[in-house]
Protein backbone atom coordinates (compact mmCIF):
# COMPACT_ATOMS: atom_id res chain seq x y z
CA UNK A 1 0.00 0.00 0.00
CA UNK A 2 1.20 3.52 -0.79
CA UNK A 3 1.99 5.78 2.11
CA UNK A 4 0.21 9.11 2.29
CA UNK A 5 0.95 11.34 -0.69
CA UNK A 6 1.57 15.06 -0.42
CA UNK A 7 -0.83 17.42 -2.19
CA UNK A 8 1.83 18.00 -4.87
CA UNK A 9 2.36 14.26 -5.39
CA UNK A 10 -1.39 13.70 -5.53
CA UNK A 11 -1.77 16.38 -8.19
CA UNK A 12 1.02 14.88 -10.32
CA UNK A 13 -0.38 11.37 -9.90
CA UNK A 14 -3.85 12.50 -10.96
CA UNK A 15 -2.32 14.23 -13.98
CA UNK A 16 -0.66 10.98 -15.04
CA UNK A 17 -3.90 9.04 -14.63
CA UNK A 18 -5.75 11.64 -16.72
CA UNK A 19 -3.11 11.40 -19.44
CA UNK A 20 -3.49 7.62 -19.49
CA UNK A 21 -7.18 7.94 -20.32
CA UNK A 22 -6.86 10.98 -22.62
CA UNK A 23 -3.87 10.45 -24.92
CA UNK A 24 -4.61 8.23 -27.89
CA UNK A 25 -1.07 7.74 -29.21
CA UNK A 26 1.29 5.25 -27.55
CA UNK A 27 4.50 7.17 -28.24
CA UNK A 28 3.11 10.47 -26.97
CA UNK A 29 1.63 8.66 -23.97
CA UNK A 30 5.00 7.21 -22.97
CA UNK A 31 6.66 10.59 -23.42
CA UNK A 32 4.09 12.43 -21.30
CA UNK A 33 4.19 9.82 -18.52
CA UNK A 34 7.98 10.15 -18.51
CA UNK A 35 7.81 13.94 -18.15
CA UNK A 36 5.48 13.69 -15.17
CA UNK A 37 7.38 10.82 -13.54
CA UNK A 38 10.63 12.77 -13.53
CA UNK A 39 8.85 15.45 -11.51
CA UNK A 40 6.91 13.08 -9.26
CA UNK A 41 9.87 10.84 -8.38
CA UNK A 42 12.54 13.56 -8.36
CA UNK A 43 14.43 11.72 -11.07
CA UNK A 44 16.73 12.94 -13.83
CA UNK A 45 16.49 10.62 -16.82
CA UNK A 46 13.76 8.70 -18.62
CA UNK A 47 13.76 6.22 -21.47
CA UNK A 48 11.10 3.93 -22.87
CA UNK A 49 11.22 1.21 -25.49
CA UNK A 50 9.02 -1.49 -26.95
CA UNK A 51 10.79 -4.85 -27.03
CA UNK A 52 10.12 -6.84 -30.20
CA UNK A 53 10.75 -10.56 -29.80
CA UNK A 54 10.99 -11.09 -33.55
CA UNK A 55 13.83 -8.56 -33.69
CA UNK A 56 15.28 -9.57 -30.31
CA UNK A 57 15.73 -5.90 -29.57
CA UNK A 58 14.35 -2.68 -28.18
CA UNK A 59 12.53 -0.39 -30.63
CA UNK A 60 10.41 2.78 -30.72
CA UNK A 61 12.62 4.87 -28.46
CA UNK A 62 11.28 7.68 -26.28
CA UNK A 63 13.75 9.53 -24.07
CA UNK A 64 14.13 12.59 -21.86
CA UNK A 65 17.47 14.15 -20.82
CA UNK A 66 19.48 11.42 -22.51
CA UNK A 67 22.02 11.78 -25.31
CA UNK A 68 20.59 10.43 -28.60
CA UNK A 69 24.02 9.27 -29.76
CA UNK A 70 24.51 7.32 -26.53
CA UNK A 71 21.09 5.72 -26.92
CA UNK A 72 21.92 4.80 -30.51
CA UNK A 73 25.02 3.05 -29.17
CA UNK A 74 22.75 1.20 -26.73
CA UNK A 75 20.48 0.06 -29.55
CA UNK A 76 23.42 -0.97 -31.71
CA UNK A 77 25.68 -2.59 -29.11
CA UNK A 78 25.06 -2.22 -25.37
CA UNK A 79 21.57 -3.72 -25.22
CA UNK A 80 23.18 -7.02 -26.19
CA UNK A 81 25.64 -6.69 -23.30
CA UNK A 82 23.07 -5.40 -20.81
CA UNK A 83 23.21 -7.48 -17.57
CA UNK A 84 19.96 -6.14 -16.04
CA UNK A 85 17.20 -5.29 -18.52
CA UNK A 86 16.30 -8.84 -19.60
CA UNK A 87 15.68 -9.78 -15.97
CA UNK A 88 13.81 -6.51 -15.37
CA UNK A 89 11.66 -7.19 -18.43
CA UNK A 90 10.66 -10.60 -17.09
CA UNK A 91 9.55 -9.15 -13.73
CA UNK A 92 6.41 -7.46 -15.13
CA UNK A 93 6.30 -5.21 -12.08
CA UNK A 94 8.08 -2.14 -10.79
CA UNK A 95 11.58 -3.22 -9.86
CA UNK A 96 14.60 -1.42 -8.46
CA UNK A 97 17.67 -2.15 -10.57
CA UNK A 98 19.55 -3.30 -7.47
CA UNK A 99 17.01 -6.11 -6.98
CA UNK A 100 18.58 -7.56 -10.12
CA UNK A 101 22.21 -6.63 -9.51
CA UNK A 102 23.92 -5.03 -6.53
CA UNK A 103 25.14 -1.50 -7.23
CA UNK A 104 28.78 -2.38 -6.57
CA UNK A 105 28.56 -5.23 -9.08
CA UNK A 106 26.77 -3.08 -11.64
CA UNK A 107 29.52 -0.44 -11.41
CA UNK A 108 32.06 -3.04 -12.55
CA UNK A 109 30.32 -3.75 -15.84
CA UNK A 110 31.01 -2.41 -19.31
CA UNK A 111 27.30 -1.57 -19.53
CA UNK A 112 27.53 0.78 -16.56
CA UNK A 113 30.86 2.43 -17.30
CA UNK A 114 30.53 2.84 -21.05
CA UNK A 115 26.78 3.40 -21.36
CA UNK A 116 24.92 4.34 -18.17
CA UNK A 117 27.58 6.51 -16.54
CA UNK A 118 28.31 8.25 -19.83
CA UNK A 119 24.90 9.94 -19.55
CA UNK A 120 25.07 10.19 -15.75
CA UNK A 121 22.65 7.37 -14.91
CA UNK A 122 23.36 5.70 -11.54
CA UNK A 123 20.19 4.68 -9.68
CA UNK A 124 17.35 3.10 -11.63
CA UNK A 125 13.89 1.54 -11.64
CA UNK A 126 11.98 -0.19 -14.46
CA UNK A 127 8.43 -1.20 -15.24
CA UNK A 128 7.65 -3.36 -18.28
CA UNK A 129 4.10 -3.57 -19.64
CA UNK A 130 2.66 -6.55 -21.50
CA UNK A 131 -0.46 -7.46 -23.42
CA UNK A 132 -0.45 -11.19 -22.82
CA UNK A 133 2.97 -12.27 -24.05
CA UNK A 134 3.51 -9.13 -26.15
CA UNK A 135 5.68 -6.36 -24.70
CA UNK A 136 3.88 -3.05 -25.31
CA UNK A 137 6.20 -0.51 -23.66
CA UNK A 138 8.35 0.14 -20.64
CA UNK A 139 9.37 2.79 -18.13
CA UNK A 140 13.06 3.20 -17.34
CA UNK A 141 13.67 5.98 -14.85
CA UNK A 142 17.02 6.95 -13.36
CA UNK A 143 18.65 9.35 -10.91
CA UNK A 144 22.14 10.79 -11.17
CA UNK A 145 25.09 9.92 -8.96
CA UNK A 146 24.60 12.91 -6.63
CA UNK A 147 21.09 11.83 -5.63
CA UNK A 148 20.00 9.13 -3.21
CA UNK A 149 18.79 5.90 -4.72
CA UNK A 150 15.08 5.13 -5.03
CA UNK A 151 13.41 3.71 -1.93
CA UNK A 152 10.55 1.24 -1.48
CA UNK A 153 7.98 4.04 -1.50
CA UNK A 154 9.24 5.11 -4.94
CA UNK A 155 8.90 1.54 -6.19
CA UNK A 156 5.32 1.38 -4.88
CA UNK A 157 4.43 4.63 -6.66
CA UNK A 158 5.92 3.32 -9.91
CA UNK A 159 4.00 0.05 -9.50
CA UNK A 160 0.69 1.90 -9.12
CA UNK A 161 1.39 4.04 -12.18
CA UNK A 162 2.82 1.13 -14.13
CA UNK A 163 -0.33 -0.94 -13.73
CA UNK A 164 -2.47 1.87 -15.17
CA UNK A 165 0.18 2.52 -17.85
CA UNK A 166 0.03 -1.11 -18.89
CA UNK A 167 -3.76 -1.07 -19.09
CA UNK A 168 -3.70 2.08 -21.24
CA UNK A 169 -1.16 0.67 -23.70
CA UNK A 170 -3.07 -2.62 -23.94
CA UNK A 171 -6.28 -0.70 -24.73
CA UNK A 172 -4.52 1.32 -27.42
CA UNK A 173 -3.06 -1.83 -28.95
CA UNK A 174 -6.46 -3.55 -29.03
CA UNK A 175 -8.01 -0.51 -30.64
CA UNK A 176 -5.31 -0.25 -33.30
CA UNK A 177 -5.76 -3.94 -34.13
CA UNK A 178 -9.47 -3.31 -34.66
CA UNK A 179 -8.73 -0.25 -36.78
CA UNK A 180 -6.26 -2.07 -39.01
CA UNK A 181 -8.84 -4.73 -39.79
CA UNK A 182 -11.59 -2.29 -40.75
CA UNK A 183 -12.31 -0.33 -43.92
CA UNK A 184 -11.21 3.36 -43.90
CA UNK A 185 -14.63 4.82 -43.06
CA UNK A 186 -15.14 2.32 -40.23
CA UNK A 187 -11.64 2.95 -38.88
CA UNK A 188 -12.25 6.69 -38.64
CA UNK A 189 -15.68 6.14 -37.12
CA UNK A 190 -14.34 3.72 -34.49
CA UNK A 191 -11.38 6.00 -33.70
CA UNK A 192 -13.77 8.93 -33.27
CA UNK A 193 -16.00 6.83 -31.04
CA UNK A 194 -13.11 5.85 -28.78
CA UNK A 195 -12.27 9.53 -28.31
CA UNK A 196 -15.93 10.56 -27.86
CA UNK A 197 -15.79 12.98 -30.79
CA UNK A 198 -19.03 14.68 -31.72
CA UNK A 199 -20.68 13.93 -35.06
CA UNK A 200 -19.51 17.27 -36.46
CA UNK A 201 -15.94 16.76 -35.18
CA UNK A 202 -15.96 13.37 -36.90
CA UNK A 203 -17.18 14.94 -40.14
CA UNK A 204 -14.32 17.45 -39.99
CA UNK A 205 -11.80 14.63 -39.46
CA UNK A 206 -13.19 12.64 -42.40
CA UNK A 207 -12.84 15.63 -44.71
CA UNK A 208 -9.40 16.47 -43.38
CA UNK A 209 -8.37 12.85 -44.06
CA UNK A 210 -9.51 13.37 -47.65
CA UNK A 211 -7.06 16.27 -47.97
CA UNK A 212 -9.62 19.05 -47.85
CA UNK A 213 -8.48 22.51 -46.74
CA UNK A 214 -10.20 24.31 -43.87
CA UNK A 215 -12.10 26.54 -46.32
CA UNK A 216 -13.26 23.49 -48.31
CA UNK A 217 -14.40 21.75 -45.14
CA UNK A 218 -16.31 24.86 -44.06
CA UNK A 219 -18.07 25.05 -47.39
CA UNK A 220 -18.93 21.35 -47.44
CA UNK A 221 -20.41 21.43 -43.94
CA UNK A 222 -22.03 24.85 -44.17
CA UNK A 223 -20.03 26.29 -41.28
CA UNK A 224 -17.39 28.99 -40.92
CA UNK A 225 -13.65 28.43 -41.19
CA UNK A 226 -13.40 29.57 -37.56
CA UNK A 227 -15.81 26.81 -36.53
CA UNK A 228 -13.82 24.23 -38.50
CA UNK A 229 -10.69 25.26 -36.62
CA UNK A 230 -12.55 25.11 -33.31
CA UNK A 231 -13.61 21.53 -34.07
CA UNK A 232 -10.02 20.65 -35.00
CA UNK A 233 -8.72 22.12 -31.73
CA UNK A 234 -11.25 19.99 -29.85
CA UNK A 235 -10.05 16.91 -31.74
CA UNK A 236 -6.43 17.73 -30.90
CA UNK A 237 -7.29 18.06 -27.23
CA UNK A 238 -9.22 14.80 -27.10
CA UNK A 239 -6.62 12.84 -29.07
CA UNK A 240 -3.53 14.22 -27.35
CA UNK A 241 -2.15 15.29 -30.74
CA UNK A 242 -0.98 18.83 -31.23
CA UNK A 243 -1.48 19.71 -34.90
CA UNK A 244 -3.44 18.87 -38.04
CA UNK A 245 -0.32 17.26 -39.51
CA UNK A 246 0.13 15.07 -36.43
CA UNK A 247 -3.54 14.07 -36.59
CA UNK A 248 -3.26 13.05 -40.23
CA UNK A 249 0.01 11.22 -39.65
CA UNK A 250 -1.49 9.33 -36.71
CA UNK A 251 -4.61 8.19 -38.55
CA UNK A 252 -2.65 7.38 -41.71
CA UNK A 253 -0.31 5.30 -39.57
CA UNK A 254 -3.24 3.15 -38.50
CA UNK A 255 -4.03 2.10 -42.06
CA UNK A 256 -3.09 -1.46 -43.01
CA UNK A 257 -0.17 -1.99 -45.37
Amino acid sequence: MLTTLSSRETSLLLGIMQDLTRIGDGTRLRERVGERLLDLLKADYFASYVWKSDKDGDTDRVSINMNPANLSAYERYYQYRDPITKALRHRRRATHVNEIMAQDDLRKTEFFNDFLARDGLHHGMNFHAYDGRTHVGDIRIWRGRNRDTFDQRDVEILEAIGTAFSNALCSLRAFEIRLSAADPVTRIRDWAGELHLTARETDVVKLAMAGRRDADIAEALGISVTTVRTHLRNVFQKSGLDSRAALLAHINGLRPN
